[in-house]
């Protein structure tokens, strides 16, 4: 007996409208042509408010509509009803994050790197910059977190563009353990980055005071040729 989700319809989600097994890298049913709401379905919805706001999708060019999450507090966001794209506003996407993270405890690093594979696009997306709902600016284009899989649309002064099913992408990616896996690393990085500069320091102010150049714990007065080039070659395999 065949399996249906075996192949190209691998998804763990069915089609809300015929029930069908969804593509794997893709919330459009392939039966019936329905858009599929792939990344709500486990975030309790409040309503749609409507289209109140002047903000338009940057995809599809329609008035986005305000619709309430409840994540432990209630966060309106907005939301394209065609292409199911979503806009957040400056650190309404970290909420929801925080909200979905709270009870993850480790890193599942096989999950994390199967991820990408199963969830990423079928096919290699034409690169496209869109503008930001707010301010119509071109926003930029950025990696979310680390081995996401995810490029997301970032506007520095007014928010985050998600196209449709990235936010759901982005929540198994916190489920595996992805956002504390990025929150290390970025702790790593500013560890070596203030040794680094500690580092700098302790070596401009040795070279001040002794009046000559320093590598490591040796001090050398200046002027001295050999010293300087062993200077630099000891700088260069720092």
């Amino acid at each position: 007996m065949v399996n249906p989700r075996e192949g190209p319809y691998n998804n763990s989600m069915d089609c809300s409208n015929c029930a069908a097994p969804l593509p794997a890298k893709s919330n459009l049913c392939a039966f019936c042509g329905t858009l599929n709401d792939t990344d709500l379905r486990a975030i309790e919805v409040r309503g749609d408010v409507g289209p109140t706001t002047e903000r338009v999708c940057p995809r599809c060019n329609e008035q986005l509509h305000s619709i309430t999450l409840n994540v432990g507090t209630p966060l309106v966001v907005e939301r394209c009803t065609k292409c199911l794209g979503i806009f957040f506003d400056p650190g309404e996407l970290e909420t929801l994050i925080e909200a979905g993270v709270s009870h993850v405890m480790h890193i599942d690093f096989n999950r994390m790197a199967t991820l990408s594979e199963e969830e990423g696009p079928a096919d290699i997306p034409l690169v496209t910059y869109v503008k930001c709902p707010q301010c119509q600016k071109t926003m930029n284009r950025e990696a979310y977190g680390a081995r996401s899989g995810v490029i997301v649309d970032v506007c520095r002064a007014d928010g985050v563009w998600l196209d449709g099913s990235e936010l759901g992408r982005i929540l198994k990616w916190v489920k595996a353990g992805g956002q504390i896996y990025a929150d290390k690393r970025l702790h790593e990085r500013k560890r070596s980055e203030e040794r680094k500069k500690k580092n700098l320091a302790k070596q401009a102010k040795m070279e001040s005071t002794s009046g000559g150049l320093y590598v490591g714990d040796v001090h050398r007065p200046s002027g001295d040729l050999l010293w300087d080039i062993l200077s630099a070659v000891a700088r260069l395999i720092r």
